[in-house]
């Protein structure tokens, strides 16, 4: 390109400027054209010259590198072992100039404004969206008369090596991303944006005291100090709150100080139920939800089998948030993950096994040769084994579930009697799937999940003999997470762990596994 193209284009801009300019100071300083005509991609010839070239223009802000822990310890050098020096470091993006850029950029200041005002001043008692619920209510007392928006964070694992291969989880990552609730469209992966990249095996190793620390305190700022944004009607200081911190249950109760495990006496994040009671509990008791108080009193016993709490989280650690007011769950994994799987088993294995409606194959061509229409077609699932009955556990992923349940009456529907118990209970089921995946609740259809919540699982224990699982348990905890913090679907998984794709395949794409975090950092940078 620069011998047939730039030399030419050079050497004709050359010739015309000599022929037309006499004076040798003005022609010296036109001449400098050449140059850049020549080497047009100079300012970003190098890995510096681009940053310093990004830096200029705002398209990039310095990432931060933080230490976790600073050790001396015996490390092997070329086979000698010696002491050293061994520094462990997370990678921390600039959030506060990502906050800066985003409401600055386009409309998005005046956007999330009007629409924080449409809700704040609406009179009906639909909700839509987190802003309306109880829990932002009681967030922004401590804040009248100035301008807040909410934000989530959303924390999760996952593996960058080959998941089979001989170094699985050794560079298991956690990222930690965040979007906004009153963004147009935040769903789309472009509207969610990383926050920190984390080696897992660093956080179990030193605890999310040492791992999130300057996380914390970058969000503290953000809420007590605020941001000033410059737009178009002027200089606003905004100040910015988490409104939830989202995840599947692994990640949120490991983030939150929580069990880790659900066969622990006290694995629910709400409540203080034990696992024996819960196995049969058909609704919530609100006597024995955790709060404050009693989250205090947990944490000073330091017993984890009587409270089902490791420690006091760092997340309390910021004005607004306590975990226990952490109205949030991921209806990905509880509903698509866990419910259906256990629900659909029993009803298929009743209907092939119990009753011989029909049998396992006739279910599997109705299923492969059902027209699930355009949109739907991605999501058929691989045919169900009588092993994955058994195990409780169908071979299919959250999306594929949602389309199985949906289409499951159409598909076996006429194969029924009337009056199935049974039936009567997959009906209850798929009424709870539409309704927590609604986009809008009032209080009577709050007030109809909890029935049927409530009758769902009493069906399951009556009709297959079968304890509740704990994720039936956390469904009873929905109607009031909903009042809370609005629609599920508002802050469930399924986007957040879409957007790990995009970070893999940078991974994939580097053969070196040192300093990674940094790595993959600058490039979501």
């Amino acid at each position: 390109m620069k011998e047939n193209v730039l030399k030419p284009m050079a050497s004709v801009f050359k010739k015309l400027v000599e022929k037309d300019i006499n004076q040798p100071l003005q022609l010296s300083k036109i001449l400098k054209f050449e140059t850049v005509i020549l080497d047009p991609f100079i300012y970003c010839s190098t890995e510096h010259r681009l940053n310093n070239w990004l830096r200029q223009i705002n398209l990039l802000s310095p990432l931060h590198q933080f230490t976790i822990n600073n050790e001396i310890v015996p490390m092997d050098h070329a086979g000698n072992i010696t002491y050293d020096e061994k520094i462990t470091k997370g990678a921390l993006l600039p959030i506060k100039q990502q906050f800066k850029w985003y409401f600055e950029h386009d409309n998005n200041f005046k956007l999330h404004y009007d629409e924080l005002l449409k809700y704040e001043q609406s009179d009906s008692d639909v909700i839509s969206n987190f802003v309306q619920g109880k829990l932002w209510k009681e967030k922004i007392t401590l804040y009248e008369g100035k301008i807040v928006f909410p934000y989530f964070l959303y924390v999760d694992e996952f593996e960058i090596n080959n998941p089979l291969g001989s170094h699985a989880n050794v560079q298991s990552i956690a990222a930690v991303y965040y979007n906004f609730p009153l963004a147009t469209n935040n769903s789309k992966l472009s509207s969610i944006f990383l926050a920190a990249l984390i080696k897992s095996i660093d956080i179990k190793e030193f605890g999310n005291d040492k791992c999130f620390k300057i996380l914390i305190n970058e969000l503290n700022e953000l809420e007590n100090i605020g941001l000033n944004i410059s737009t178009e009607h002027g200089d606003f200081r905004v100040h910015f709150l988490l409104g939830l911190v989202l995840g599947d249950n692994l990640g949120l109760n490991s983030l939150l100080e929580f069990s880790k495990s659900f066969s622990a006496n006290y694995y629910c994040r709400f409540c203080k139920i034990h696992k024996s009671v819960a196995n049969e509990l058909y609704e919530e008791d609100a006597s024995v939800m955790r709060n404050i108080q009693n989250y205090s009193e947990d944490v000073a016993k330091m017993c984890f089998s009587e409270t089902g709490i490791y420690n006091q989280s760092i997340m309390n650690s910021l004005n607004s948030f306590h975990v226990t007011k952490n109205f949030c769950a991921d209806s990905m994994h509880d509903l698509f993950e866990g419910v259906c799987h256990y629900d659909m088993c029993h009803i298929i294995k009743y209907y092939t096994s119990t009753v011989k409606l029909f049998s396992l194959t006739t279910l599997n061509n109705r299923k492969a040769n059902f027209n699930y229409g355009t949109i739907e077609v991605g999501n058929i699932s691989p045919n169900i084994t009588e092993l994955h009955l058994n195990k409780f556990h169908l071979k299919m992923t959250a999306r594929e579930m949602m389309t199985f349940v949906h289409f499951f009456s159409l598909m076996v529907g006429d194969l029924i009697p009337d009056n199935c118990e049974v039936w009567n209970f997959f009906l209850t089921l798929l009424k709870i799937v539409d309704l927590i995946m609604a986009y809008t609740f009032t209080e009577n259809s709050i007030l109809n999940l909890k029935q049927l919540i409530k009758q769902h699982n009493s069906l399951y224990v009556t009709l297959f003999g079968d304890n509740l699982k704990p994720k039936h348990h956390f469904l009873i905890h929905y109607p009031t997470i909903i009042q809370y913090s609005g629609p599920p679907r508002s802050y469930w998984c399924m986007r957040f762990e879409g957007k790990h794709k995009e970070i893999k395949m940078y991974a994939r794409s580097t053969c070196s596994r040192k300093n990674i975090t940094l790595t993959l950092a600058k490039k979501c940078s």
